[in-house]
């Protein structure tokens, strides 16, 4: 039980973080005085957490890369960021963009990569080990 907690909690929790953020009326970055700009930034940090988070939950304890998790992450990932934007339309004060989407697709997809890449990493990590160990 422990195993699957400690695999999936951490993007339980940032889900929760984004659909929370979200459902703030008009919350928006010119409230938190940021650059113009900057909130694409954000979403494309945003999401590009959430492709590693997600991978990291289905792949967890794999010895090899799956082409599969990569597509389901990629895929499932642009439609929770559609969800969000289309979700933020009906919250007072918000609105839905086009750009933001772009920009969460782009971290869904940019963190996908980056979460395989360390995944190889630990892979051949774990193979130098053992080719060390024989």
């Amino acid at each position: 039980m422990s195993w699957n907690i400690r695999r999936w909690l951490p993007l339980i929790v940032w889900i929760v973080m984004i659909f929370t953020l979200s459902s703030i009326p008009g919350f928006s970055s010119d409230d938190v005085n940021l650059p113009t700009g900057f909130d694409k930034i954000v979403h494309f940090i945003e999401y590009a957490i959430f492709a590693m988070l997600y991978y990291r939950g289905l792949s967890y304890g794999g010895v090899r890369i799956r082409w599969s998790i990569v597509i389901i992450v990629i895929t499932s990932g642009i439609a929770v960021a559609a969800l969000d934007e289309m979700y933020q339309s009906y919250i007072p004060r918000r609105d839905s963009s086009f750009y933001d989407l772009v920009m969460d697709s782009a971290g869904v997809v940019a963190g996908t990569l980056a979460a395989v890449l360390r995944h190889v990493i630990k892979i051949r990590k774990a193979a130098g080990r053992k080719a060390v160990q024989e």
